[in-house]
């Protein structure tokens, strides 16, 4: 009796540890999240030589796995903090999920970054590893071997965390964050020829995760309420429509495939209640379909056509 109780004592702290380390975990793909990337040129005076946002909104099923959408758009250069001016309109980068029992976080990109994948679900970030493990993700240059030197908590930009390195600075990843370098940017560090030291390149300007962040002038607003915009059928074959329920502006709707391509595009004014579009050329698939008004996404929905 008394070893079955001592069994059953072990069994339930093994499974509250699992537990533990499971809450433990920071996810990375979260509604409203938001990233700053600065881009210095090394060859010119100014230290703010670009400047993009990544911002998480809505969520996404491909090939029966859950993610959360990441559109991405630009801002103006400058050296003064935030809040930042917009210099375009958002659009659809790409895709992330976490895997938070197994600790990684995986992404589906639209667009090549001339390292990761494209069009497939790829790892990005691995937060499960120990210290003398290889790290092994496309954002790491084939060239580096990157051996964990250190885990240990910290606080970046303002977050609490656990840093990641390999001992050599400032090649380090943020769990929950993404690197030192940015979400999707590259783990490298050039050389500065003209003095042979280390600068960088891109790297992760201001974070925020929890709204509002005001990091951004007039910041888009993508709304998934549903009662913005119905249309019927749904699976829909041949001809869509598409009905308002609230008062609106003129502007235009626009269907995406899920590699952000732009398919159909149709302009709409204030006073249409219902409009018909002719679907009759798209294959089967899912696509996206959003409202635009003053280049602002007023609503972004799942679009299934058979």
């Amino acid at each position: 009796m008394k070893y079955k109780t001592s069994l059953l004592v072990i069994l339930l702290f093994i499974v509250f540890e699992n537990m533990l380390r499971c809450q433990e975990y920071i996810p990375m793909s979260l509604e409203g999240v938001q990233w700053v990337i600065r881009y210095d040129d090394i060859d010119t005076p100014q230290t703010v030589d670009d400047l993009w946002e990544y911002y998480i909104s809505g969520d996404t099923t491909i090939e029966n796995s859950d993610y959360m959408k990441v559109f991405r758009r630009a801002l103006v250069p400058t050296d003064d903090p935030p809040p930042f001016v917009p210099n375009g309109e958002y659009e659809l980068y790409g895709f992330l999920r976490d895997d938070s029992s197994n600790k990684k976080v995986y992404a589906y990109l639209l667009y090549n970054n001339n390292y990761c994948p494209v069009n497939e679900d790829f790892l990005l970030y691995d937060f499960s590893l120990q210290v003398g493990d290889t790290a092994r993700f496309c954002l790491i240059p084939g060239f580096m071997e990157y051996v964990l030197a250190s885990i240990t908590p910290d606080v970046h930009l303002g977050f609490e965390t656990r840093k990641f390195s390999n001992g050599i600075e400032p090649y380090y990843y943020y769990e929950g964050m993404g690197s030192y370098y940015g979400l999707f940017e590259e783990m490298f560090t050039p050389v500065k020829s003209s003095q042979q030291k280390y600068t960088q390149n891109t790297f992760l300007y201001y974070y925020c995760r929890e709204a509002s962040c005001d990091l951004v002038v007039s910041i888009t607003e993508i709304n998934h309420n549903e009662t913005t915009l119905q249309f019927y059928p749904s699976p829909a074959d041949q001809i869509l429509n598409v009905s308002f329920w609230e008062k609106k502006s003129a502007g235009e709707i626009v269907i995406m495939n899920i590699q952000g391509q732009t398919v159909i595009r149709k302009r709409i004014s204030a006073q249409d209640e219902t409009v018909v579009i002719d679907i009759g050329n798209l294959s089967t698939g899912l696509y996206f379909i959003n409202y635009y008004s003053k280049d602002v996404v007023l609503t972004s929905q799942k679009l299934v056509v058979r």
